[in-house]
């Protein structure tokens, strides 16, 4: 029982904050792809217009 009371005690918050930070760098990853993204669509329609 000892170690359960531990684990939920360090190991579950451990986990959570990993996940967020995973989440979190997933979300910056996607950002900049969209911006990426943007770019490139802005240049094709500007190429299409001249």
């Amino acid at each position: 029982m000892n170690s359960i009371t531990r684990f939920s005690a360090i190991g579950l918050p451990a986990v959570i904050g990993v996940g967020i930070a995973w989440l979190g760098n997933r979300i910056i990853k996607n950002e900049k792809g969209l911006k990426d993204r943007e770019l490139e669509l802005k240049l094709h329609l500007n190429n299409k217009f001249h």
